[in-house]
């Protein structure tokens, strides 16, 4: 396991788990760890052997949002520097957003503020029953504006307007319901579910499970029908035709498991 000081990172076969590691201060954000993310998260991207990236937390909290002494020292910074620390915040969603690999998220007690980012720009999300969520930078005068874009992907505007207007706690059900959450486990569960869902994905044809990431990351309902039917037709013919897909079809003809199977 390597340890970088904010996070912790571990390597089990296909799957890279990254666990943030800032427990006296509930996992808060600042600039140190944002940095030692992108180059986890973008490293882990670029390896040929990682299909899956796991992003957790121990302890009681997923995270507490920005790191409050990082917060009280923008106090006597410019615009300038501000402006460029926001511009690296929005860089580490984009690279979740954007990384080939499944980014997985998991979570548990408080995920606050800039912390919904990590979970909004992910593929799947899973959490606990009892985890609370809050758009809190209202409340601080502040705009959640780096995080926006990747909520409103997963839930819509109106949705988005209803709880980063209030800043109000929602709940994990409610988060679910609005499409920020897939998964709901009891409370204490987290870890095991987490496990089965990863065993889920290392079912799958692992160039399959990119090609969906870019092909609903593309994908836009405002295209001409006719550009989408193209495109959508040129992308299953070039899979049915591909090694994996083959090995895919036998596997399932002669009832046995595909050959991807062996890197669990």
């Amino acid at each position: 396991m390597g340890n970088t000081g904010t996070i912790l990172t571990s390597v089990k076969g296909p799957v890279a788990t990254i666990s943030l590691n800032r427990p006296d201060v509930h996992h808060a954000i600042n600039m140190v760890m944002i940095r030692e993310l992108i180059r986890a998260i973008t490293g882990f991207g670029e390896s040929e052997s990682i299909r899956i990236i796991l992003l957790n937390a121990p302890g009681p909290n997923f995270s507490a949002g920005a790191d409050l002494d990082w917060m009280r020292r923008g106090l006597n910074q410019g615009e300038e520097h501000l402006k460029k620390e926001s511009s690296e915040m929005a860089g580490l969603f984009r690279i979740i957003w954007e990384n080939p690999k499944v980014v997985v998220t998991a979570v548990q007690g408080n995920v606050l503020g800039g912390a919904i980012g990590l979970v909004a720009a992910s593929d799947l999300v899973i959490a606990e029953e009892g985890a609370q969520f809050s758009f809190s930078e209202v409340k601080l005068g502040l705009v959640p504006a780096t995080i926006a874009p990747f909520v409103v992907r997963k839930t819509g505007k109106s949705l988005a307007s209803a709880w980063m207007l209030t800043g109000r706690a929602f709940t994990t059900a409610e988060a679910r319901d609005g499409g920020l959450v897939h998964f709901v486990c009891g409370e204490g569960m987290l870890e095991g579910e987490t496990n089965r869902l990863l065993k889920d994905l290392l079912a799958n044809g692992p160039e399959a499970m990119v090609e969906v990431k870019q092909m609903l990351r593309e994908l836009s309902p405002d295209e001409d029908p006719g550009k989408i039917q193209k495109e959508t037709s040129e992308i299953i013919a070039r899979f049915r035709a591909s090694k994996e897909g083959q090995e895919g079809m036998n596997a399932f003809f002669d009832k046995r498991k595909p050959g991807w199977h062996e890197t669990e």
